[in-house]
């Protein structure tokens, strides 16, 4: 027996078991009235108002727009604060500069041999 008869068989075998486990089955004289008394005794289906409908689905609007807003502003609000850090760092580090060159400026003078421009009196 080759790889493809026992495919063959196995595949035959599950449709046999298939075509009885679906085969259609009476269900008895008794199921359709069984069925519509149910319907019948069973409690009306809540149908919604026209109105009540449009006001639940415009709320459902207003909620999601609310939302989409509020996450517009929570974005808008980091792009805000991210571009004030950036400007303070700028500011810092031109302040910083500014800071060394004053720094070398000082250094140089304390440092340079005196000139002979200045008279060393003492007085």
């Amino acid at each position: 027996m080759s790889h493809e008869d026992i495919h063959r068989d196995d595949d035959q075998a599950l449709e046999q078991r298939l075509r009885a486990a679906l085969r259609p089955v009476d269900p008895g004289a008794g199921f359709v009235g069984g069925v519509m008394a149910r319907v019948a005794a069973g409690r009306p289906g809540k149908v919604r108002p026209l109105r009540a409908r449009t006001a639940a689905s415009w709320a459902s609007f207003a909620l999601a727009a609310s939302i989409v807003v509020a996450l517009l502003l929570a974005h808008q609000r980091q792009v805000q604060r991210t571009e004030q850090g950036l400007e303070a760092r700028r500011q810092l580090i031109e302040a910083l500069r500014v800071t060394g060159d004053k720094l070398d400026l000082a250094s140089r003078m304390v440092n340079a041999p005196p000139s002979p421009n200045y008279s060393d009196s003492g007085a």
